[in-house]
């Protein structure tokens, strides 16, 4: 056996020769104890490729506890997730997409260190690097790859971000989990009848605190997640050195699910790679599709019907059920194999008013500006706002000569016309637009910056005003 083995062991690196060797006696061990090992010419070839066959099965079933277990899954959704993103940026789109790799928990151990929020990382990532830095380049959306349940925690870490979120007017999306409606996995949300008896319950005491907060309208909370790769089927394959198939069938979480919050980044992306807006993120005529999903048919009919990529089927019905409740679902298209958002809602609860005609507007705009894609445009006109100051940081003498300004840069987009044509509301969101500078009391350092707009949109056939307060720091040696 000797000489057998160090003839199979020629050509092998020396670094790798121990571990071999230890692998080809266990091999040439088996064969000597069978009844077919007489002398090389005389070994059963059934015998080996069994031999094989369960080498196969070990190495198998070894590769799904490996692949299949949660840290190397998160690990794989996190590096595929974004890369599913970045897979829908098209070159000149003028998009950015930085990565910050921080786990939930040492995010969570930030905010903890960190006496208050300005003194958190997040908060001098986003707001002091970025939009508080002459120069800086805002970010336009914070994409977590992280979900959120109903405990004390994780609202306290939500509530955060939220902050930061609006400091930096930078919306922050990231996911539900499962355990949020009280369920061990999402593919069971189909059950669920009334969302509202259940997050009406004492457990969702902070949730509803939360979403009474101004913050909570910065924030997002999608779901379901969808699949990012096909399980791995090469064991049909003859040239592959091993014919591995990957086991999914025993355990719903043995598909590699990817985050529900990429999804809507593409969304985001995408609009605003055509209109300069992120607006555009609601529908499949306005919004677009989600498209690039990952496909699988059934194991009974290959290639004749697709299943649904995601955890679970969205029905108009659970969709409009998430959507009163502060979160945003992704809805499946069969027809087209992609997904879209029928409804972009925020965290934030909107405030009830008197059942009056100016009450009954009041609640259309309350309504609609706790949603992401009326959030995104005052954000991005904040953003240029803040530029704005930055660049002129000196230059103006007057409040007058600041408003003056402002209000003609504004006038940029606007159109004040009755339904324009698709192009020109694209580069002129806005049908009427007013700002407001005025003195602070007791804070001669400051303005008070108020942003009126009215959006081309309309909401049940009637238009809406989305508000902004702001501050702009004065010149030095101004006059009033």
């Amino acid at each position: 056996m000797a000489t057998v083995l160090e003839a199979l062991l020629e050509g092998v690196p020396e670094s790798d020769r121990p571990r071999v060797r230890r692998g080809l006696k266990t091999v040439l061990a088996g064969l000597a104890r069978t009844a077919a090992w007489r002398a090389p010419e005389q070994v059963d070839a059934v015998h080996v490729d069994s031999m094989i066959a369960e080498l196969d099965r070990r190495l198998t079933r070894q590769l799904d506890q490996i692949i299949h277990h949660p840290n190397v899954q998160a690990l794989e959704s996190a590096w595929r997730g974004l890369r599913f993103v970045v897979d829908h940026v098209r070159e000149g789109d003028n998009t950015f997409i930085e990565l910050v790799s921080v786990t939930k928990q040492e995010l969570a151990d930030d905010f903890a260190d960190a006496p208050e929020i300005p003194q958190s990382g997040l908060y001098r990532l986003v707001y002091s690097s970025a939009y508080a830095t002459f120069g800086g380049k805002p970010y336009g959306l914070i994409c977590a790859d992280y979900d959120f349940g109903p405990g004390a925690e994780d609202l306290g870490l939500l509530r955060q971000c939220a902050a930061v979120a609006a400091m930096s007017h930078s919306p922050f999306i990231a996911n539900a989990a499962a355990g949020f409606f009280g369920l061990e996995c999402l593919d069971q949300m189909p059950r669920v009848r009334d969302l509202r008896a259940i997050l009406g319950g004492p457990r969702y005491r902070l949730w509803h605190a939360f979403r009474d907060t101004e913050d909570a309208r910065y924030v997002g909370l999608c779901l379901p997640r969808f699949l990012l790769r096909v399980p791995y089927r090469v064991d049909g394959d003859p040239f592959m050195p091993l014919r591995y198939r990957e086991r999914v069938e025993d355990d719903h979480d043995h598909y590699l699910w990817g985050r529900a919050s990429f999804a809507f980044a593409v969304r985001a992306i995408d609009s605003f790679a055509r209109t300069r807006w992120c607006v555009y993120i609601i529908g499949s005529r306005a919004g677009g599709m989600i498209e690039g999903l990952t496909q699988i048919g059934f194991p009974s009919m290959p290639g004749l019907a697709p299943r649904c990529p995601f955890e679970c089927l969205v029905t108009s019905r659970i969709e409009h059920m998430l959507s009163e409740e502060g979160f945003i679902a992704l809805v499946y298209d069969r027809a087209s194999g992609g997904a879209m958002i029928h409804s972009a809602s925020s965290t934030q609860k909107p405030r009830k008013y008197a059942d009056t005609e100016e009450g009954r507007a009041a609640q259309a705009s309350e309504r609609l500006g706790a949603q992401l894609p009326y959030m995104f445009l005052v954000c991005r006109l904040s953003h240029y706002i803040k530029r704005v100051q930055s660049e002129r940081l000196g230059q103006w003498d007057s409040r007058q000569t600041l408003q003056k300004e402002l209000t003609d840069w504004l006038r940029g987009f606007v159109s004040d016309v009755e339904n324009p044509h698709w192009e020109t509301r694209a580069r002129k969101p806005l049908r009427k637009a007013s700002i407001k500078v005025e003195s602070v009391e007791g804070q001669t350092g400051w303005y008070r910056c108020q942003l009126l707009l009215q959006p081309h949109l309309t909401h049940n056939s009637a238009s809406f005003t989305l508000s902004l307060l702001g501050r702009l720091e004065k010149s030095q040696g101004s006059r009033e």
